[in-house]
Formats: structure tokens, sequence, C-alpha cells
């Protein structure tokens, strides 16, 4: 005995679509295949039974039946796609703005979708054709009018959702405008869901254009819809009953074709081809920078306020500063007022320079290196200054004007952040990505032009067959792959300075090498600066120049690598060597832990933030907050330590030095 074949999963949303499709196809072949005029009437073949002539019979007119379901299918489906083709054109509009822009016009939008979504749509649809007056373009315009809001809805829920996404961030730094951005990236991600929405409403507005008819404010007489057809049939239930039950049972055969499609959708056994077919302020015035007159040789930067206590000097901005960042302050709101999550902020990275950023997760080391390039959350307000030095050209990049910061962001500045997958969008090529990078760089030019340039970008970051790689998707490659697509996207602009959040995060230990030396070639062979977030001193003993330690919203060491990482002058530097485990201790040594827990921000507590955990903390610490004291002025090493001053060792609690 035979087995049935098995019905997959494709098959059964075919079979249920098939009402819908059989009665589109016939709709639109209507002029053709009916076999008579559907208002033609013939008095005296009225109410005739069905029969070979008439296969559906006759209505009290002598119409054809046959042809007037026909041609109500044509126009009762005509109406159901003009409808839902304003109704998803005006909701995921509406929708993925708001859900964009956020703030009050989110808020605003939100509110007007939420009225619209709890007014009965069949009572407003009434009202408008009550004051328009019946016809085909007041019952589309009624219809609409409540289809909408559904739409807008879900659209903005989704882009909601995308809005903080790392891959928007990434195409802000690339320089994408607004409008790019809703238009290739997000409005593709709001019309999927919408259109398995859509699938449903088809039954909706099939029937509630039939029951408009059916209550004589619909298709008007004598054009041949499928409520109206329901409306002449119901004096005749008893006696002509192929007046009123053929249109019925294409009515609920639409219903629930549409609805069964719908559901199936929603599941997930399938997803809407159909995109895959249609889509392949003033500038700040900038302050002259305060120089000292005899800034030490080799010294970073420090703040442009009052000198420390300890300090001899103020160190002026390097000559060769690419980025020069100075007193920097981040802040959110926070119960009716606002959160500093970093403060005082001050580090500089030169030309051909690798600065590292290290601290805890949560230290803000990466709100500290993006704040300056405007790609943190709106909500968050940026003060101090950042300045960037490439050539002969200066720029403020605090309160920069989006336009203008679309011209660095991507093109001088290029950016790798930490979660490859979620940074990459997952309905693009990796190809699609660069080509993009290419263009708002500037260097693209037709199609075959600039898939070269990305070819040549992606060979560039090590990756050994650039043009399958440039056909595959994120989720095709492996994380090393995917963070050398990104360091090629970075590379698009030629930048002049490059910033790697927590760029081997998540990698095995072969994969972080290869993409360290990767980087330093890269910064070599290509005459940049770079910034390295980390939280992995191993990353930093390896690729920096210059470190700078962060904890709890603000620096408490900076200076030379050798000299931060091999005589540290903060305890909490300190505490992060020797946590690294070493492999000459011997089996069954305990891992040097510091106690407590990380600082959360710079105002949470007064006084020192590390004191709670510090081993060498005196009683000032509870209520005086250091500032960064010049440790040694040859070399510009810097400690926010209250104990630091003219130190090179500092003292530590009985037992917290030995074997360090």
């Amino acid at each position: 005995m035979s087995r049935l074949p098995r019905i997959t999963g494709h098959l059964r949303t075919v079979l249920v679509a098939v009402p819908l499709l059989v009665f589109s196809v016939v709709g639109l072949l209507a002029p053709v295949i009916a076999p008579a005029d559907p208002s033609a009437n013939d008095l005296a073949a009225s109410l005739l039974p069905p029969s070979a002539e008439h296969l559906l019979g006759t209505d009290q007119l002598g119409r054809d039946q046959l042809s007037r379901l026909l041609h109500g299918a044509r126009i009762s489906l005509t109406v159901t796609a003009a409808v839902l083709a304003i109704s998803v054109t005006v909701g995921v509009v509406v929708g993925t703005v708001a859900g964009y822009l956020g703030g009050r016009v989110d808020r605003i939008v939100a509110r007007v979708v939420d009225m619209a979504v709890s007014l009965p749509g069949m009572l407003v649809a009434l009202a408008v054709v009550g004051v328009r007056g019946a016809g085909t373009e007041n019952l589309v315009i009624a219809m609409s009018l409540w289809a909408w809001s559904p739409y807008a809805r879900i659209a903005r829920a989704r882009v909601a959702g995308l809005r903080d996404s790392p891959h928007l961030d990434a195409l802000r730094l690339l320089g994408a405008g607004p409008a790019r951005i809703l238009g290739r990236h997000l409005l593709p991600p709001a019309l999927g869901p919408c259109l398995v929405y859509a699938s449903t409403d088809v039954g909706a507005i099939v029937l509630g254009v039939a029951t408009l008819s059916f209550l004589g404010l619909g298709i008007p007489p004598p054009y041949a819809e499928w409520g109206q057809m329901l409306v002449e049939g119901r004096p005749h239930l008893g006696s002509a009953w192929w007046l009123a039950y053929p249109p019925g049972i294409a009515i609920t055969a639409i219903v629930f074709a549409s609805n069964l499609l719908g559901e199936r959708l929603a599941a997930g056994d399938e997803r809407p081809s159909i995109l895959r077919w249609v889509l392949p302020t003033r500038p700040r015035v900038r302050r002259p920078p305060t120089v000292d007159a005899s800034p030490a040789p080799g010294g970073t930067a420090v703040s442009a306020g009052a000198p420390a206590p300890g300090d001899t000097a103020l160190h002026g901005e390097r000559d060769d500063a690419v980025l020069s960042v100075r007193d920097l302050v981040v802040s959110y709101p926070r119960g009716g007022g606002r959160r500093r999550v970093v403060a005082g902020v001050d580090y500089e990275v030169a030309r051909g320079e690798t600065l590292a950023i290290v601290g805890e997760s949560g230290s803000g080391k990466t709100t500290s290196a993006l704040a300056p390039f405007g790609l943190l959350d709106p909500s968050a307000v940026v003060s101090g200054s950042a300045t960037l030095r490439i050539g002969p050209d200066v720029h403020d990049l605090v309160g920069l004007a989006p336009q203008e910061r679309r011209r660095l962001n991507g093109r001088r500045v290029g950016v790798v952040f930490q979660d490859s997958l979620a940074t990459l969008n997952p309905l693009r090529t990796i190809g699609a990505h660069v080509d993009e990078a290419v263009r708002n760089a500037g260097r693209g030019g037709r199609r075959a032009a600039t898939r070269r340039v990305t070819e040549d970008l992606l060979r560039l970051a090590g990756l050994a067959d650039p043009a399958t790689v440039a056909r595959r998707y994120p989720h095709q490659l492996s994380g090393g792959m995917r963070q050398r697509a990104q360091i090629a996207v970075a590379l698009a602009g030629r930048p002049a300075l490059l910033v790697a959040d927590e760029p081997t995060s998540a990698l095995d230990v072969t994969v972080q090498s290869h993409l360290l030396d990767l980087l330093a070639r890269l910064r070599d062979e290509l005459d940049m600066s770079m910034i390295i977030v980390s939280h992995d001193l191993a990353v930093v003993t390896r690729s920096a120049d210059r470190v700078a330690v962060v904890y709890a919203g603000r620096v408490v060491e900076s200076g030379p690598r050798d000299a931060v990482l091999g005589d540290p002058a903060h305890p909490y530097t300190r505490g992060l060597l020797d946590a690294v485990p070493r492999p000459a201790v011997p089996p069954g040594t305990r891992f040097r832990t510091m106690p407590g827990h990380s600082g959360a921000g710079p105002d949470d507590a007064p006084g020192c933030a590390f004191a709670p955990r510090c081993p060498i903390a005196v009683p000032a610490c509870a209520h005086e907050t250091p500032v960064p004291v010049t440790v040694d002025l040859r070399i510009g090493h810097r400690s926010a330590c209250l104990r630091a001053p003219g130190r090179t060792e500092l003292p530590a609690a009985a037992g917290e030095r030995d074997g360090g």
C-alpha cells in the first residue's frame, strides 16, 4: 500500500490561499470569461433556475447570475485592494516615522492611533458615507479611515524596537541620513508584519464593503457587487435560492481564506516573499584650545580647568593630536532630573597612535568613546569639548549639527562595534553593507565599480574570498569574519580615526590574535589613529600605545602603556592587574579579586567611588573626590588618587602585594 504524499508547509499555505487566488484571477478576467453582460436586462428570462444556458440562473431582471458574480469579484476585490493600499501605505509610513523619531512626535501619533483603534470601524465608515454619500470613492475613503490605524501601531512597535539597535548606530556613523535609514532599513522590516496582518484584513474589508452595500451605502446599482446581490436576493430566499447563496458563499470563502492565511503567516510557517520581489542646526563655534606655555614632552592632556593639587603645570594639547576630549560629561534623564554616567573625562589620541580605554562592564568606557561622535541614545546630553583635527580642518564634535556630523562619521571616523551580529542588518548581504558605506563615503560609481571597491575593502580586512563573502548574509559568517566585515565597512571612508568597541569580545583566542594583528597592520598601512575599548588587559598590552583606565564614569589613571601597566599609580589599576591569571602561580592558588561591587556612576556616592573597595583608602577618600594629578611629568603619567601625588609606588594593605 503506497503512502500518501506529505503536504509541505508551502503547499498548505497555497491550499489555504486558493479561494483568494481563484477569485482574484476570475475577477481580473471577468470581462473575458463572463458569459453575458452583467447589466443586460431580459425580463422574459426573470428568475430562471440554474441551467446549461445560465449556470447560476438569473435574477429578477433576467441578468445572468454567474456573470454578476464574476464582475462582483472584480468590484469587491478592487475596492479591497484600494483600501489596503491606502491603509498599509499611510499606516506603515506614519508608524515608521513616529517609531524612528520618538519623543513628542511618537507620543502624539500613539495617542491618535489609540483613539482611531478604539472607535468602531463600521460606525466611522457609516458616518463618512452618510456625510459624503454613496459611491466607490467615498466607500474607499470611509473604509481606509478606520483600517490604517492597526498598521501604524504594528509599524511603530517594530521600528521602536529597532531604533536603538547597533546597526542603526553604524548607519548613522556611515553618514546615512534619516530618509535613507527610514526608506532602506526601517520600512522593509516594518512592512513584513503589516503584510501578514493585511492578509487577515482582506476578509474584513470584503465583508465591510458587502455590509455597506447591503445597507444601501456601498456600491450603487446597477453595478454588480456581492453585498448588493445579497440585498436583491433577500426577498427570494425561499423561491430563488441561487440569488443569495453564491455571493454569500463567495464572501464566506474569502473571509475564511484570509483569516487562515493570516494565521499561517503569523505563526511563522511562511514569510511574505513580496518584500524580496519589491526590494532586491548651526555649526558650533569652536573655542581656541588653552595651551600651556611649557607643555611636558610626551605628556597627555588634562582638563582645561584649574590645576589639580600636586600639578606643577597644565599639559597642553599635543600638536599631533587627532582627537582631544576635555571635561566630557554625559547624562541621562532620571526621576525628573538627570543622572551623570560620565563626568570630567579627558583623553586624546595622536596621529598613528592607539589609545586603549579600559574598565569593568558599566564603568563608562564605551560611553566615553562613542559620546563625541553622537552615537548615544537621543535622550543623552553631552557637554564638554571634543576636537577632531584632520590636517588643516578642525571640528568641535560636541553639539555638531546633524548634517555636519554625517560628513564626518563614516568618512573621517570609522567605528567597529562589539556585537557584529546585531550591528549588521540580517536582511542584507555583506556586500550590500559595504556597498552602502562606499557610496556614503563618496567613493561609489556604477554598481560594478562600487562592488569592486567593496571587494577590495573585504580583501584588505583579511577575507580571502571577497566575492563569495559579499554574497553571504551575516548569519552565514563566523564571528571573526563578521568583525572583519565590520572593519571593511569602517574603512570605506578612509578614516583618520578608527574606534573599536570590544573588537575581540566573544571570539576565541586564535581569532582574537589574528584580529589584533589585522588592526595593528591597518593602523600602520593607512596611517590612522585608533581607540580600542576593552576590559581585557591582554588586548591592551598587545595593541595600545597609551592607556586610560575608567572607573565609575571617570578616568582614574592614564599614561603610556608600559607606565600604567608596569607601575600603576592607582589601586584600581593594580586590582585589575592582580586579577589577571598568571601561568606561574602554583595549582590551587585563589584568584586575586577586588571586594565589593563596581561603582555605578560619578555622582552615586560622595568622595572617591573606589574607596569602598580600596585597600589603601584613608578617611578623606570618603568625602573628597580625587582629581587627576601628575605622577611622572616626563611621560604624562597621571592618576586620580589622594595618595598618588609624588609617588612612583603606592603602599598597599598587608598581603595585597605579596605574589603580585
